[in-house]
């Protein structure tokens, strides 16, 4: 349902193998992004819900060791989707045509791109302790993160100011890198400048998130764990 439009409206001298590693990609950021929302930020509300959370705050449990177990199996779910969309699009002849461009700057993207993911299920784990309601906050960020911060297109071709946008965020930029290495496409911005901003901004993103969190968890032991709901 995706595919068809781009596969039919490509230019005519674009490889199809090109068209659909581009459409993988995309595939991974937006897969990557809901790992990151439904299955490790949503796991705090489960545990809340489930009053395990107010458990571990009264017995100094650390939280992270819920997440020892839970990472490497959304993990593996994450490889298998990736490996099954693969082989969907191998059975329509249209195998994606991945190469590595640059290794330095996959590794880079990638070390950004993930610092990126944990720094957004931190923050968005906070918000929904914090807040009376869970659902509309993980379905907005969710679906809109990856179309408004060019998850689904280069930012190239994204209108000038929605550019703007993205290009406000930490979640752009490693996905730039990204297309960079794989796809050879062009950056947005000179990579003496994509590099090192994708590094400092993820990383200030991590931080900040632990930051937040530790707050919302300060707060959560004087006051107590409140009421979340889906709505």
């Amino acid at each position: 349902m995706f595919t068809i439009p781009v596969i039919l409206f490509k230019p005519p001298d674009t490889p199809i193998g090109y068209v659909s590693a581009n459409i993988f990609l995309s595939v991974t950021v937006f897969l990557s992004y809901s790992l990151a929302t439904w299955d490790w930020a949503s796991e705090l509300r489960s545990i809340a819900v489930a009053g395990v959370l107010e458990y571990m705050l009264v017995s100094s449990r650390s939280i992270l060791t819920i997440y020892i177990g839970l990472i490497p199996v959304s993990t593996v779910w994450l490889l298998l989707s990736l490996i099954t969309v693969y082989a969907i699009f191998s059975f329509l002849s249209l195998p994606p045509i991945l190469s590595i461009h640059s290794p330095l700057f996959l590794a880079i993207g990638i070390l950004s791109f993930l610092q990126v993911l944990v720094a957004h299920a931190i923050m968005l784990g906070g918000t929904i302790l914090s807040a009376d309601v869970s659902g509309p906050i993980m379905e907005m960020l969710g679906w809109l993160l990856p179309i408004v911060t060019g998850g689904f297109t280069p930012l190239s071709s994204m209108p000038p100011q929605l550019r703007i946008v993205a290009l406000s965020t930490p979640y752009s930029y490693p996905v730039e890198l990204l297309r960079y290495s794989i796809l050879g496409l062009e950056t947005a911005l000179p990579l003496n400048l994509m590099v090192p901003i994708s590094l400092a901004y993820s990383l200030v993103f991590l931080l900040s998130s632990l930051l937040y969190f530790k707050r919302v968890i300060l707060k959560m032991m004087v006051e107590g764990i409140r009421s979340i709901g889906m709505h």
